[in-house]
C-alpha cells in the first residue's frame, strides 16, 4: 500500500536517476531497476523515521546469533568498532548487539554533523541505561578521545559507506570499478588496536529488522611507516562485505543518491 502510494507521488525525474544507477551498476533490467528505485525511496523514509524521534521505543529486531555474539563480546579483551553501513535499521542492529553482552563497555559514536539533545536521546536509548555514552566528532581531539577509549577496551560504533565530503579517503573497489571510501573506520581500528566487527542490516520481507554480525577482523597493529597499506586492505575487507549485502538487498541502501561521490569517474 504504501510503495503504491509512493508510486503516485513521486516525479518521474526523482525515480530516473536511481533507476539509471540500477540499471548501470548492478545490471537489472529497466522494469526491475523502476520498482527497485520506488522501493528505495520507501526504505529511505523508513531511515528517516529511525532517527526522527528519539523518545519512541523502535521496534525490537533480530540479531543472528546473538549468542555468539554475546560471548565473543563478553570475553574480548581490547576495544571494538562496530563498522556499520546506512543499510535497515543500522541503529537497531547496534542496540541488538548491546543487549547481547553483559559486559558494560562504554559507548563512543563516531558523527560528523552537528549534534543535538535528540541525537543524544536516541544514542542513550540505543546503548541503554547501564552504559555512558559519548558522540565524538572527528576533530584531532575527538579521534585522539577515541583512539584512547579503544585502547581501554570501548566500543566505537562507526558507518564507513561515505564519500570524501565526510573526511579523508581511500582508494578501493566497490560495484566493480574503482571508488574512494573514507578511511577514518579503518586507521581508527588500526590505531586503537581494535578489533573489528562488521555489522550488516536489512528488513525482511515481513518488515522486521534483521542484524547480522559478520565474522570478526581481529586487532592488528602495524607501524605507522606501514600503516597506509594496512589502512587500505582493511577499508576493501570492509567494502567488500558492504558490497555483497547491498547486492542483495538493493533498494535498502540509502546512499544511492550518493553513489557517484563514492565512485571514481572512469
Amino acid at each position: 500500500m504504501a510503495v503504491r502510494a509512493l508510486r503516485r507521488a513521486l516525479p518521474v525525474r526523482e525515480i530516473a536517476p536511481l533507476q539509471c544507477r540500477f540499471e548501470a551498476l548492478l545490471g537489472e533490467s529497466s522494469a526491475t531497476a523502476y520498482a527497485l528505485a520506488i522501493d528505495w525511496f520507501f526504505y529511505k523514509q523508513l531511515e528517516r523515521d529511525a532517527w526522527a524521534d528519539a523518545s519512541t521505543a523502535a521496534p525490537a529486531g533480530v540479531l543472528l546469533d546473538a549468542s555468539s555474539v554475546g560471548v565473543y563480546l563478553d570475553h574480548c579483551r581490547c576495544g571494538v568498532v562496530i563498522a556499520t553501513i546506512h543499510m535497515g535499521n543500522y541503529l537497531e542492529g547496534v542496540r541488538q548487539i548491546l543487549r547481547a553482552t553483559s559486559s558494560t563497555q562504554p559507548i563512543f559514536v563516531l558523527r560528523r554533523r552537528q549534534g543535538s539533545d535528540a541525537e543524544q536521546r536516541l544514542f542513550q536509548r540505543v546503548a541503554g541505561p547501564e552504559r555512558s555514552v559519548t558522540v565524538v566528532r572527528p576533530s584531532d581531539t575527538g579521534l585522539k578521545g577515541a583512539v584512547r577509549a579503544l585502547r581501554r577496551g570501548a566500543i566505537v560504533v562507526v558507518l564507513y559507506d561515505l564519500p570524501a565530503g565526510f573526511g579523508r579517503t581511500v582508494p578501493v573497489r566497490f560495484l566493480g570499478r574503482p571508488a574512494r571510501f573514507v578511511r577514518g573506520p579503518a586507521e581508527l581500528a588500526l590505531v586503537g588496536h581494535a578489533d573489528v566487527l562488521p555489522l550488516l542490516c536489512h528488513y525482511d520481507t515481513s518488515g522486521t529488522a534483521v542484524a547480522q554480525v559478520m565474522p570478526v577482523m581481529a586487532a592488528r597493529q602495524s607501524p605507522s611507516s606501514d600503516r597506509a597499506p594496512a589502512v587500505a586492505a582493511l577499508a576493501q575487507r570492509l567494502c567488500t562485505l558492504a558490497e555483497a549485502h547491498i547486492r542483495r538487498h538493493p533498494a535498502q541502501w540509502a546512499h544511492w543518491n550518493l553513489v557517484d561521490e563514492l565512485l571514481i569517474p572512469s
